[in-house]
């Protein structure tokens, strides 16, 4: 009797095991939209990627990103060859808040591709390297069936050098002083 009933415990938690594994894995059950980390320089423009780790049906999204004005300006958006058959509308009235809608009668499906493009330009005086981090504050998705997509959200960073003709400003006190040359090596 013991173990027939240790066979039973032993056959129901590797079926559980099983079905936890199936829903991790399940595309249904919830999906990552990431930016990735990037560089650019000082007043350069920079293609941002809104990526979609997998999905399946997906016909509508909503996206609320938020950046830095100070460092970023918002120049456009794009939609990319996966996602063609959505029409979206990108709001950007408020700087530095992005209200993005896509949507369409059939649903998409796909693994690892962007679902959008968004265009900085990088501000031109930057000195020093300085990061930013465009955030995803609001994500919501749904399939072509009305049914809510759980997503999880990434960012990354996006990292602003100096433009290579630009040269950093010294601090106060330490300046080097020009060298000036001599009359002898200006002869030479």
């Amino acid at each position: 009797m013991k173990r027939n009933c240790e066979q039973v415990r032993r056959r129901l938690s590797v079926f559980s095991i099983g079905i936890l594994l199936i829903l991790l894995y399940s595309v249904a059950w919830g999906t990552t939209i990431s930016i990735p980390d990037m560089a650019v320089g000082a007043g350069e423009k920079a293609e941002v990627p809104v990526m979609i780790d997998a999905v399946d049906n997906l016909a509508g999204v909503r996206l609320t990103v938020v950046y830095d004005t100070g460092l970023l300006t918002f120049r456009g958006a794009d939609k990319t060859r996966e996602t063609t058959s959505l029409m979206h509308i990108v709001n950007s009235k408020k700087p530095g808040r992005l209200i993005i809608v896509m949507a369409g009668a059939k649903g998409i499906k796909g693994k690892k591709f962007p679902l959008l493009l968004l265009h900085f330009e990088a501000r031109k005086d930057v000195t020093e390297k300085r990061t930013t981090r465009p955030e995803i504050k609001e994500c919501q998705m749904m399939s072509d069936q009305l049914k809510d997509i759980q997503a999880a959200v990434s960012t990354g960073r996006i990292t602003i050098t100096p433009s290579a003709g630009e040269k950093p400003v010294p601090e106060a006190g330490k300046e080097k002083p020009a060298a000036i040359p001599s009359p002898e090596s200006a002869r030479n």
